[in-house]
């Protein structure tokens, strides 16, 4: 993945490496200059120069050369082993013309024949009364001096600031468009627009930006979803909790009449306030538990220890009405999950079979392992539900038959708790009509998360 650092980082290294080549070609522009050079031929002008108009003659033509080669240090030496123009040689070239004046090269009358010796490293030449010179050019700091003149460096630092300014502004371009437009679809989300998206445009890069895009326009889809899904549970718990409070109003009128039967109003009374208990228990479940999904617990439960628990509550239920509960315990299998939340999704769904099998019928339970999941089937021998509405089922508030439901004491919400919890976990909770009548609930967990024990 081509990231935002990765970016950044080549951005900045190239320019580095402009501005790098652009002082090697500098320096090699004028290496290529003053390599042209011929120390013997400028021990020849400095002699024609000496010969013309004596020492003045030669020193002015010393300062024009040095201002034609800036950057090289050029010399002419006399007898005594100092520069004509004053200047102090540096040390390696002094030590030379101290050689030089030891070994006889320097002084009045010498050898012409020395003057060409193969072992001299400069050339010597003489003035009309016999005085030795020679010509010498500093090479210790070369090609680092070529780099020292004023021009080459104001050069170098107007190039270095024309390539990291344009560098700089196409990366500041680059990051800060993108920003740009979250820091807008913010203010609008926030505005209260939930059809806000940054845009294909920058979701489709693939740098951290172009992640940081895809996760907002998620998070918004989230938001919609979340606050379309609020809207629509407020408005039917509107209308679930007005259905007990009239008919509590009902029963408090009935009451409230001349020859009343009081004690069974009172308990008209009573069933409507345990129903809005219970509606309003559940409502607050589903609505934490769409909150809890970063924070849910995962501690070490047996399965099948607590499938056993809530079959056998389920069965006291059951021979109440004349039904039965069949559940034949397997071995214990751990899984990593809350015992008080998965029993009640496993609770909620049994609880439902259980109600609305029919008398004189049995409620199966089963759970095997199979395909990366472990399955838990509780199948009924009740009236179905129409294929229409087998995925609807799971959904808050939904009842297949309204007026049954009521009298059975369903809320409509326990299977969208259970299908909730079990959906938090990695799971999924299926329906399904039976071929030879009856409905069968499918729960399957991933067996990553669990293991024999």
């Amino acid at each position: 993945m081509r990231t935002l650092f990765l970016r950044i980082f080549l951005s900045f290294w190239a320019a580095m490496l402009l501005v790098l080549l652009s002082t090697a070609g500098v320096a090699w522009y004028r290496l290529s200059q003053v390599q042209s050079i011929s120390i013997r031929k400028l021990g020849e002008d400095a002699e024609a120069a000496l010969y013309a108009g004596g020492v003045p003659a030669m020193q002015r033509w010393l300062a024009d050369v040095q201002r034609r080669y800036p950057g090289r240090g050029i010399y002419v030496v006399g007898q005594d082993g100092e520069d004509i123009l004053d200047r102090e040689l540096p040390r390696a070239l002094s030590g030379y013309a101290r050689r030089m004046r030891e070994a006889g090269f320097f002084g009045v009358g010498v050898v012409p024949s020395r003057r060409n010796d193969p072992l001299l490293l400069t050339p010597l030449f003489t003035d009309r009364d016999g005085s030795v010179y020679t010509v010498m050019i500093d090479t210790a700091d070369w090609p680092v001096s070529a780099l020292r003149d004023t021009d080459v460096r104001l050069l170098l630092l107007a190039f270095a600031l024309v390539v990291s300014g344009i560098v700089c502004w196409l990366l500041a371009r680059y990051v800060s468009k993108p920003v740009v437009r979250l820091q807008a679809s913010a203010r609008s989300l926030a505005a209260g627009n939930l059809d806000t998206h940054v845009g294909e445009d920058f979701s489709r890069r693939r740098d951290e930006l172009g992640v940081l895009a895809r996760d907002f326009d998620t998070m918004a889809d989230h938001l919609r979803t979340l606050i379309a899904s609020k809207e629509a549970l407020l408005r039917a718990m509107s209308h679930e909790l007005r259905s007990p409070l009239a008919r509590m109003r009902v029963a408090l009128g009935l009451a409230r009449r001349e020859g009343a039967d009081l004690p069974r109003q009172l308990d008209r009374i009573e069933l409507e306030a345990e129903r809005l208990d219970t509606i309003i228990g559940q409502m607050l479940q589903l609505s934490q538990l769409r909150v809890v999904e970063h924070s849910l617990p995962r501690p070490p439960l047996d399965l099948t220890g607590l499938i056993s628990e809530v079959v056998e509550d389920a069965r006291l239920e059951a021979s109440a009405v004349d039904k039965q509960v069949e559940w034949q315990p397997g071995p214990p299998v751990s899984i990593g999950a809350d015992h008080d939340l998965l029993r009640s999704a496993i609770e909620n769904v049994l609880r439902n079979a259980v109600r609305f099998t029919d008398r004189g019928t049995a409620v199966e339970v089963s759970m095997a392992g199979a395909g990366g999941d472990i399955h838990i089937d509780i199948d009924d021998h009740g009236p179905g539900i129409p294929e229409s509405d087998l995925e609807r089922v799971f959904e808050p508030f939904f009842r297949v038959a309204e007026s049954r439901d009521r009298d059975s004491g369903g809320t409509g919400l326990g299977l969208a708790i259970s299908s909730r919890i079990i959906n938090l976990y990695g799971g999924r909770v299926r329906a399904r009509n039976r071929p030879g009548g009856g409905l069968s609930v499918k729960i399957s967990l991933p067996l990553e998360a669990s293991a024999a024990v």
